[in-house]
């Protein structure tokens, strides 16, 4: 797409307030959007999966996931990793195989936080999260955090 008057639309045309977007590793485009149906339905927060093979300057709708009403969206990863805030506990859903796993439990830090004070990096072997003012470094391998640093503390090293 190197020709930028090139406009291209999406092919389910949605009453949808969008909050998020990014492309993954294959090169798909996904929407996070809050769609409200009417006042009975309410609103809803969906990933949208698009094509981006355009077709009649459209891209295509492949999927889409319904996140659940309690849960608040992170951030969503070029490998479809999707990064869920819920009740004090930060969850990795991988969109492709549909599993979750709890990565933070805020419990045991009694940290008040809201969602936009996450940041998020995650490699092949961690996540690192950095909420407020601590650093956390998670082992996908084990499962398990294995660090956590406090940026205000001068004594890391």
């Amino acid at each position: 797409m190197n020709n930028e008057d090139n406009k291209i639309a999406l092919n389910l045309e949605i009453d949808a307030s969008n909050y998020y977007c990014t492309f993954n590793s294959k090169g798909e485009f996904i929407l996070y959007s809050l769609v409200y149906i009417n006042r009975n339905i309410g609103e809803h927060k969906i990933i949208w999966i698009y094509s981006t093979q355009t077709k009649n300057d459209k891209w295509e709708c492949k999927r889409f996931y319904k996140i659940p009403e309690d849960y608040e969206l992170i951030s969503i990863s070029k490998y479809d990793k999707v990064y869920l805030f819920s009740n004090d506990y930060i969850y990795k859903w991988n969109i492709n195989t549909e599993k979750s796993v709890k990565i933070f439990d805020n419990n045991k830090y009694k940290n008040k936080f809201e969602t936009k004070n996450i940041r998020l990096f995650s490699n092949e072997k961690f996540i690192f999260l950095k909420i407020n003012d601590k650093i956390i470094v998670y082992s996908i391998e084990l499962r398990i955090p294995i660090a956590t640093l406090d940026i205000n503390d001068g004594n890391h090293f």
